[in-house]
């Protein structure tokens, strides 16, 4: 076990709020690639009024991507379709208290997860468009795109703010797609 979890951390691990599956749900979003390590699945039961009622989630990962997926349900279960698209991978670390650095790409997944759910439910489809750039962690183009309009211009701030790259396949497979993202920024 990691020792660099802290015990919220260890607590959503060890006893995760909300685990599990929701027969006949309103939505349901899963990133990951179970190939390359993290597979989440975030089922949401929401309401006419745009209000999650429920929210499960199904997890095959490490401890940090079961504690992240636990918190995430926590943080949107009873809030707004609007407000839930919100929660970003920042909130999800500042929830448990923090992350050992090379965990915080479960709580991009987690993020993502979510909005593929809320994807689901507004009926948005991924395009050729918005492909899916690193598998191993699910991130999309416009992911690694809006990082480098927010000033991730190096490979490494990419990975730092996405987690693209960090998965198991360290970037093999994607670091050249995403460094032809970053040419388009780097002038």
């Amino acid at each position: 076990m990691n020792t660099d979890y802290n015990e919220k951390v260890m607590d959503h691990f060890m006893n995760p709020k909300n685990a599990g599956e929701i027969k006949n749900a309103s939505a349901v979003g899963e990133v990951g690639n179970a190939a390359c390590g993290d597979m989440m699945r975030i089922y949401l039961d929401i309401d006419e009024k745009g209000f999650i009622k429920d929210v499960k989630f199904k997890t095959f990962g490490c401890g940090a991507a079961i504690a992240t997926s636990s918190i995430a349900t926590e943080l949107i279960k009873g809030k707004h379709i609007s407000e839930a698209r919100k929660l970003t991978n920042k909130a999800i670390v500042e929830a448990l208290g923090g992350l050992p650095k090379q965990k915080i790409h479960c709580s991009v997944l987690a993020a993502d997860a979510i909005n593929k759910a809320l994807d689901d439910y507004e009926g948005i489809v991924r395009t050729d468009e918005n492909p899916i750039i690193c598998s191993c962690m699910g991130i999309d183009k416009k992911t690694i795109e809006e990082a480098a309009e927010h000033g991730a211009f190096s490979y490494e701030s990419i990975q730092e703010k996405t987690g693209a790259g960090t998965g198991a396949c360290k970037g093999e497979r994607c670091k050249e797609k995403i460094l032809d993202i970053l040419d388009k920024y780097n002038c």
